[in-house]
């Protein structure tokens, strides 16, 4: 992620997501969606594991796989066995 020039920025782009999240949350509730057992888990996809970019080259010769290039970051929302990823 780049580099924030103040924490000003950073509230409002915390602000904006949350937003978005309320109102994705909104809509699933008037879908029908129970969101009494809602549940947020966070999760990252990294590169594949035949990938030879300079951090998975890096991670293979650590021996660590922790340490291999994300190509995504986010979380999922887990509503009564639906799954509806968010990122």
């Amino acid at each position: 992620m780049f580099k924030l020039k103040s924490p000003r920025q950073q509230e409002q782009i915390l602000d904006l997501a949350m937003r978005q999240i309320e109102k994705l949350l909104k809509e699933m509730q008037n879908d029908g969606k129970d969101l009494s057992r809602l549940k947020l888990k966070k999760f990252q996809k990294t590169h594949h594991i035949d990938c030879k970019c300079k951090l998975c080259e890096v991670a293979k010769t650590k021996n660590d796989p922790r340490l291999r290039g994300l190509s995504e970051d986010g979380f999922k929302v887990y509503v009564n066995g639906d799954k509806k990823s968010s990122q």
